[in-house]
């Protein structure tokens, strides 16, 4: 980010921290603009995630609170992520210094909010993370059909080109506009604003080309059927319409894209005929498998510590392992492998964290958009972004607040009162029924 970019990311920053201590309810705005910029990748002020700035403030201001439990889950977050800092340390292979500082204030981020948010954080944290990614599927969309001009990516797999929304490939863009549509179909909301953020993630999520994010929404969403056949419970008290007239809507384009656009239909039955398998003519799934026996060959060579901490960013493009000079990248494709190479041994419990937290929370919104992340990053890295780190605080959160009874709540009182059974309407109205406070 050059000075101009940064002064004015800063003038934003300043005008908007103005903007939230003087509105009704601040923390709701910075909690929702938490979840935004986590939906965006590699915004920085000098190398730190503006997500890290927010959470900060976020902190800081006024009507927080402290979740008493959350000692142990922060210890969890802090163990994993120290024993791989400490990589950048011992390693041989280390290609950036900086990369242990953002993953420590990632992970910080992570544990703050663990730590000090409310149930109201988080919903409003969700509803940022799906506005963000929403709009970028809106501008990938825009830029398919011209409206937004970009230049082209890759005709070869797309006649029209593969849109990159507010990211910087299309790869991007697929992940967040997959995870978006899974959160859109499942969050509580209006039936109108249902079918206008599933269909737009729908239509970015195809035109993406994203193969990796394909394969992660179809696993995911298939997971969480099981699960749910398997224990019979469906979720109660949320607002669920417009799900069929979402369906519908995209139903007629489809039909429309088919009478049409035969090109794109065209284009689609190839790429997914590659999806499972790496043809001739499939150039990017060939370097994929390049990468991945060159981490394994990178791996086989590494003491128990790894190469350390961005070591696996040495695997180029056409899996070419680069030695005696500082490589473009930091971070390699496929997570797993990644943290293999640069810790080996010590990633193991930054590894079981991710995966077993995924997993224990799959069925629930935010674990389940992890669950998209993290599939679609066996392809497309996304273990550094802030988005990991907010869903995995967010799957770590407890998933109600406790509940402090009012005085007035006791049998004593109930016993001795008529109750609010009998109170009369002005009563009511004057707020002296029995209430319960939520912390």
């Amino acid at each position: 980010m050059g000075i101009m970019e940064t002064l004015m990311v800063v003038a934003l920053g300043v005008l908007g921290l103005v903007i939230v201590w003087t509105v009704r309810d601040g923390r709701a705005v910075l909690s929702f603009l938490i979840g935004a910029s986590a939906g965006l990748v590699a915004v920085q002020v000098f190398r730190v995630h503006i997500f890290t700035l927010l959470v900060l403030a976020w902190v800081l201001y006024k009507g927080g609170t402290h979740n008493p439990k959350s000692a142990l889950k922060i210890v969890l977050i802090a163990i994993p992520v120290g024993l791989m800092a400490l990589t950048t340390r011992l390693g041989d292979l280390v290609n950036s210094d900086t990369l242990a500082l953002q993953l420590i204030g990632l992970a910080a981020s992570s544990a703050l909010i663990v730590a000090f948010s409310t149930h109201e954080d988080r919903r409003h944290m969700l509803k940022g993370l799906l506005a963000m990614a929403t709009l970028s599927s809106l501008v990938g969309v825009l830029q398919v059909v011209k409206i937004i001009p970009i230049d082209a990516w890759h005709l070869s797999v797309s006649s029209l080109g593969r849109p990159i929304g507010l990211y910087p490939e299309p790869d991007w863009l697929g992940m967040f506009a997959g995870m978006g549509l899974v959160m859109a179909w499942r969050m509580p909301m209006r039936s109108s604003l249902r079918v206008l953020t599933v269909s737009v993630n729908v239509a970015a999520f195809i035109l993406a080309f994203a193969r990796a994010a394909w394969i992660a929404v179809v696993v995911a969403v298939a997971v969480v059927v099981v699960l749910g056949w398997f224990t019979r419970t469906r979720n109660k008290g949320h607002r669920t319409t417009g799900r069929y007239a979402a369906l519908a809507l995209i139903a007629a384009a489809a039909g429309g894209v088919i009478l049409f656009v035969p090109a794109l239909v065209s284009d689609l039955s190839t790429r997914l005929g590659q999806t499972l398998q790496v043809s001739g003519d499939d150039i990017s799934g060939q370097a994929r498998v390049r990468q991945f026996d060159a981490l394994w060959r990178l791996a086989d060579m590494a003491p128990f510590y790894g190469h350390g901490l961005s070591a696996s960013g040495r695997v180029g493009v056409w899996g070419d392992i680069i030695t005696g000079t500082v490589a473009d990248n930091n971070v390699a494709s496929n997570w797993l492998l990644a943290m293999w190479v640069d810790g080996k041994y010590l990633a193991i419990p930054l590894i079981l964290l991710l995966a077993l937290v995924t997993i224990k929370s799959v069925r629930t919104i935010e674990g389940q958009a992890l669950f998209v992340v993290l599939l679609s990053s066996l392809f497309s890295n996304a273990t550094f972004f802030p988005v990991t780190w907010m869903l995995l605080a967010l799957a770590l959160s407890p998933r109600t607040e406790p509940v402090v009874i009012s005085p007035l709540d006791s049998p004593a009182v109930e016993k001795f009162t008529d109750g609010p059974k009998y109170a009369s309407n002005q009563d009511a109205h004057n707020g002296k029924l029995r209430t319960k406070v939520a912390q």
